[in-house]
């Protein structure tokens, strides 16, 4: 369900005047769409405002360069010390309206604005919008609410109502771990689908059961420090620059305990390089469409049996690539660790691609049965 509270922004300045200002401002001007309105909260003390993010969530922080009771031996640290002082309190995009712009510019990035004071209210009215439209804050409440809504149904429907067993567990970490377990799988399958329908994405076709979203086979940025099985890399290998996918099995790569002096890499050539689709997009030659979806599905049929090539549909940072099984590369652990590491492939995809691997290498070729002789010693004419 789509959230139609209005957007909570914060305004933070040691002017009182300045802030009701901006607040009168802000609220008579939408944000968004034509009922977009926010609601502006005001406080002009930074560490009254560290309290409040503490307490209420917000979709905007707007403020000055305030250091609060923050002692700083060079003026030059106010803007970083601001800043981390949020960052450990909150994930929310940060406006910094000041003055003093020349403190915080070195901390300015698409999350974290500048606007000089001069500037006006006009051009402040002009960041904020580019935020909203930027859809990070409908993002960010749609996954707290998501979350939220999944922990408050858990807790009622099922903890409880079984609370006469979970009270007398003496493992009180079990019903942590359950919880997790449950926030997790929320975000997979009907989960994500639903995620995807509270942040308004109905433009695309429906999500269809059983499918998923490019995006779900990878992990970014990787959770394990040591490398695995289905680990995206981007870098050169000799003189041949690419993208690279981790083959060795995860268990010979733990930290601290390497079972393997060399690690094994296939290359991904991007699909759009890839001679076969460029034959068929070219039409100087045409494999049948089945053929060139089995290959992007990693299927095989109709005589195709693409084993020795991967599909890894592009998404986000990534293009369209093809793992070739037949272009491999032995790495010491130091070339791997000069090359950046994209991102790691989710299971089952992880899992499926070294299981081709291991069907393409162990592949056996035998000599054709004779059908013929089969079929008479079964009678069938």
């Amino acid at each position: 369900m789509t959230d139609i509270s209005p957007w909570q922004i914060l305004f933070v300045d040691d002017d009182i005047e300045v802030c009701n200002q901006v607040k009168e401002f802000l609220e008579s001007e939408s944000v968004l769409d034509s009922n977009a309105y926010p609601q502006v909260e005001i406080l002009d003390d930074f560490d009254d405002a560290l309290k409040t993010l503490e307490m209420h969530r917000f979709d905007l922080v707007i403020l000055d360069v305030r250091i609060g009771s923050h002692d700083l031996e060079r003026e030059e640290e106010a803007g970083s010390t601001t800043l981390e002082a949020i960052r450990q309190r909150r994930f929310v995009p940060i406006i910094f309206y000041t003055g003093l712009p020349h403190l915080v510019r070195d901390q300015e990035t698409p999350l974290v604005r500048v606007v000089e004071k001069t500037e006006g209210l006009s051009r402040l009215l002009d960041v904020v919008k580019g935020i909203f439209i930027s859809q990070l804050p409908t993002v960010n409440r749609a996954l707290i609410r998501h979350l939220e809504a999944v922990q408050r149904d858990y807790m009622w429907d099922f903890v409880a109502a079984h609370w006469d067993k979970f009270g007398n567990m003496p493992d009180r970490a079990a019903l942590a771990y359950l919880l997790a377990r449950r926030l997790a799988l929320s975000l997979s399958g009907p989960g994500i689908q639903q995620l995807a329908q509270d942040l308004g994405d109905r433009g695309k076709a429906e999500a269809v059961e059983g499918l998923v979203h490019p995006m779900q086979l990878y992990v970014m940025p990787s959770i394990e420090a040591s490398p695995l099985s289905g680990d995206l890399y981007q870098g050169q290998i000799g003189d041949k620059p690419g993208y690279w996918i981790l083959l060795t099995p995860s268990c010979d790569m733990v930290m601290g305990r390497v079972k393997a002096e060399k690690v094994l890499v296939a290359s991904c050539l991007e699909l759009k390089d890839q001679p076969e689709y460029q034959k068929w997009i070219q039409g100087k030659s045409k494999p049948t469409k089945n053929k060139l979806m089995n290959l992007l599905k990693n299927k095989r049929g109709d005589g195709y049996q693409p084993e020795r090539y991967f599909f890894l549909p592009g998404a986000f940072i990534f293009p369209d690539l093809i793992v070739d099984f037949q272009q491999l590369h032995c790495l010491s652990y130091e070339e791997l660790n000069n090359m950046e590491r994209l991102s790691s492939l989710d299971n089952p995809f992880a899992e499926a691609l070294v299981s081709r691997f291991a069907r393409y290498f162990g592949r056996l070729g035998t000599p054709d049965l004779d059908i013929d002789a089969v079929m008479q010693n079964l009678g069938i004419e």
